[in-house]
């Protein structure tokens, strides 16, 4: 029998997460970015993730990238653009005691001028 996740919709957990939701899921229109999936795994909500690989998969992801967002750190598939946005999906969904959750340095890297196009319109 399988299992249903304990979390379906992580969206209400984290308030920041809505805000940023949608800007990042249409930053998908631009070419398969995997975002959407680690903002599923990152909260361990199993829904998120098998929905978001599965549409992965149905705008020609790769399986190597779609495998590799959860070790998105030590992987060699992702630009720095990607690397950025992942590390902001992170930072919004994971509580920090300091209350900060993206941190200043992170806000730069995504505000930089070059090769960022992408990376802005999945924070803005």
């Amino acid at each position: 029998m399988p299992r249903r996740s304990r979390m379906p919709n992580p969206l209400p957990f984290p308030p920041e997460m809505a805000e940023v939701a949608g800007p990042l899921h249409r930053s998908l229109t631009d070419g398969p970015i995997p975002i959407q999936l680690r903002a599923g795994q990152t909260p361990g909500s199993t829904c998120f993730t098998i929905r978001e690989t599965g549409n992965l998969r149905e705008l020609g992801e790769t399986e190597e990238r779609i495998t590799a967002v959860a070790t998105w750190r030590d992987a060699t598939y992702f630009t720095d653009a990607e690397r950025a946005a992942l590390e902001l999906v992170e930072a919004v969904l994971t509580p920090n005691p300091s209350g900060e959750r993206v941190p200043a340095e992170l806000y730069a890297r995504l505000d930089a001028p070059a090769g960022t196009t992408t990376t802005r319109k999945a924070w803005t």
